[in-house]
């Protein structure tokens, strides 16, 4: 509205006199100012008044964006019937049908490939979902379109599985279940337990054809006679990938045991490799293993990480260090500190993908992980993995400890059971991890579409297709969009070359497609149909005219 009042203020004081329309009191508004209750409930109505204007507003124009779409579709539906009465005033057709897509009953759907049909919008389509769900095992996998599986011929040796992002995935939601400890017996009396793995999950970006390496990790070994430690290598630096830190016993081969493997997802094969050859970078999202359990009776093995591997001794406690003993547990840049006070100098820490071995009695070795927990030592046990979804292509990315022998994640919807559990006294091997990867896209899938048969009232020997049609993609017209036209009832089509009649409410949305074609050459019928092949690029079909002469 126009301004028909402006009064001057000639100085810093606002007055009464200075405001038109109203009066202020008490020294215009000075800091005693004493202003009545009613004055400010008066305020607070106006000022509750104002937010349910404002609420209606919004409530208004949600309605009228919503109208705006309606309008704009009805504007194309209208120059979709102008180009069909162009068939009778310009191009001097005689005969004709026209398909809005109520429903299916103008096409044939026995003739038709993959043609989706919308009733809730009346449209076709020729959008493809695609949905992803592959799981790995240690030597197994749930999808084999995508996955190849891992081997295991024997502890401390194998194959990393391989998955292969199928085209249209743009995104990967990963889930990891590290594996749980191997339970111990001691000398004379039962020994302790092997932790739980942790959990980690995490979104990936990936590319079509991208490969991923995968690896479930691997139980922690029980003790066996005359096989101390079921990781047991020749080093105790374990460098392999497969199995976590190392337990051994000097004087009862049964008394100890080794803590999980690595479980995880990555971008680099990992098997022909070893430190430094392989960095952190090469890690998506890793899952915490549990440590072994040791000697003494239900000294517990640390369980996988959260961001910090569980110490051992304590269930649920992340810790890199511990006491006498006891290793610590791994986090986001080191690997759980070795035992304290060790009497065997082979004990070690916990490394990048790597649990820390023991040397001593009845001793445990750590859990794998983004980075291992450290080795126990003279009959105590190691601590867990961390684990990690660090990874820059990594978003939403979150973890969940273990805790004594339970596993981190067990509560989640796509839990595998008989997974990364820890195992308790007597000897008992630690239960396997487990990966999942699930992904969706939408692909252009090839799409024809064919009308019912139509009986022209003579011979025609031209025709015009009229196509209402709506872009998700951007197609090539007469190459991912075909369009053509038959007057025996199908047996023979003849293209119809498309052009762009442009756009009908802007320089995008629907848009109308036009294309004529002599069928003269075609055997003489009275049959007339009209079919559209669909191709590469997702659009929406929401009708087609068909006229002869």
């Amino acid at each position: 509205m126009a301004i028909t009042r402006i009064k001057q203020l000639p100085d810093d004081v606002v007055t009464a006199g200075k405001i038109e329309g109203s009066t202020v009191i008490n020294a215009d508004v000075s800091p005693s100012a004493a202003i009545a209750q009613s004055k400010i409930l008066n305020l607070t109505t106006n000022i509750s008044s104002l937010c349910s204007s404002i609420t209606s507003t919004t409530a208004t124009l949600t309605a009228a964006c919503a109208q705006n779409s309606v309008n704009n579709f009805n504007i194309g539906l209208l120059g979709f019937k102008m180009a069909v009465n162009e068939n009778l005033t310009v191009f001097n057709l005689v005969d004709g049908v026209v398909d809005e897509f109520h429903d299916e009953s103008g096409t044939d759907e026995a003739e038709g490939t993959n043609d989706n049909y919308c009733a809730s919008n009346d449209l076709y389509d020729n959008v493809n979902s695609v949905s992803v769900s592959a799981g790995f095992s240690l030597t197994a996998v749930t999808e084999e379109d995508t996955s190849e599986a891992g081997t295991n011929p024997a502890r401390n040796s194998g194959q990393m599985g391989t998955f292969t992002v199928p085209t249209g995935v743009t995104s990967l939601d990963i889930q990891v279940w590290g594996a749980g400890g191997g339970g111990a017996t001691g000398s004379a009396h039962p020994g302790g337990n092997g932790g739980g793995g942790g959990y980690s999950e995490g979104t990936l970006a990936v590319s079509a054809s991208q490969t991923l390496k995968i690896i479930a990790g691997e139980g922690g070994a029980a003790p066996a006679t005359g096989y101390p430690g079921g990781d047991r290598l020749s080093s105790p630096q374990n460098k392999s990938f497969l199995g976590g830190g190392k337990g051994t016993d000097s004087g009862n081969p049964t008394g100890s045991s080794s803590g999980g493997g690595l479980s995880g997802v990555f971008s680099t094969d990992l098997v022909p490799l070893s430190e430094p050859q392989y960095s952190a970078p090469t890690a998506y999202v890793v899952a915490g293993s549990g440590a072994g359990g040791g000697g003494n009776p239900g000294e517990q093995g640390g369980a996988g990480g959260g961001l910090t591997g569980c110490r051992a001794g304590t269930a649920g406690t992340e810790s890199v260090t511990n006491g006498s003993g006891l290793g610590g547990g791994g986090d986001q840049e080191q690997g759980g500190n070795a035992a304290c006070g060790a009497t065997s100098p082979g004990t070690t820490a916990g490394r990048l993908f790597t649990g820390g071995c023991s040397v001593g009695n009845t001793t445990s070795g750590g859990g794998a992980g983004y980075y291992g927990g450290g080795g126990g030592n003279d009959n105590q046990t190691g601590g867990g993995g961390s684990s990690f979804y660090g990874h820059p292509q990594v978003t939403s990315g979150a973890t969940e400890e273990g805790s004594g022998t339970s596993g981190g994640g067990t509560g989640k919807p796509n839990y595998q059971s008989s997974t990364n559990e820890g195992q308790s006294s007597p000897a008992t091997t630690g239960e396997d991890g487990y990966v999942l990867l699930t992904g969706s896209a939408c692909l252009a899938q090839s799409t024809t579409i064919v009308s019912n048969a139509f009986t022209s009232t003579s011979v025609a020997s031209t025709s015009r297709i009229v196509v209402f049609e709506e872009n998700i993609e951007t197609p090539t017209l007469n190459t991912d969009v075909i369009a053509s036209i038959s007057r025996d009832g199908g047996t023979t089509f003849t293209n119809a070359t498309l052009t762009d009649s442009g756009y009908v409410t802007g320089s995008a949305g629907q848009r109308i497609l036009t294309g004529q074609a002599t069928i003269s050459g075609q055997p003489s019928g009275q049959s007339m149909r009209w079919k559209l092949a669909l191709a590469n690029k997702k659009v929406k079909i929401h009708g087609v005219s068909l006229s002869w002469a």
